[in-house]
């Protein structure tokens, strides 16, 4: 299960949900059985039920995922996904910066652009992908063929 919280100025989560999949389509998070429509990128702010939150947490044990289900790729299980402001981070990391203008997420650290995502509980991720021939992709793991090569060929 995933722990979705809005953060105001405090530390102390303002609003909590919990679903097992979340799904972000551009400046738009979602959920398709239990919430409908979560929060609104707008003016740098996520706008839940008419109030703005600067920031969005997700825990629990999941994985990004990139694709339709069955053929999508997806990401090593991670324990925090945080959005403040239009930057995504995983455990941390800035990986994506939503561009409000183009509805459209770019990666950090990998050359990427994408609209459409799923933060999905690790429990749930064999319903979706095929497991026994899993795709990983983590956009916060600098792609080896970019790295210089006395880096590259250490891993």
């Amino acid at each position: 299960m995933l722990r979705l919280a809005f953060h105001d100025s405090s530390d102390i989560p303002a609003k909590v949900l919990e679903a097992t999949d979340i799904r972000i389509t551009g400046g738009v998070l979602w959920n398709h059985t239990e919430h409908g429509l979560i929060a609104r990128f707008a003016s740098g702010s996520w706008r839940h039920r008419g109030i703005y939150y600067p920031s969005i947490s997700l825990t629990g044990a999941c994985c990004l995922a990139f694709g339709i289900a069955r053929d999508s790729l997806i990401s090593d299980p991670v324990s925090l996904f945080s959005v403040t402001g239009a930057t995504l981070r995983a455990n941390g990391v800035a990986i994506a910066e939503y561009d409000e203008q183009l509805d459209l997420w770019h990666g950090l650290i990998r050359p990427l652009t994408w609209q459409v995502m799923r933060i999905v509980s690790a429990a749930a991720v064999s319903a979706l992908a095929d497991v026994d021939r899993p795709v990983i992709l983590n956009p916060w793991d600098y792609p080896a063929d970019a790295l210089p090569p006395a880096i590259s060929s250490s891993k």
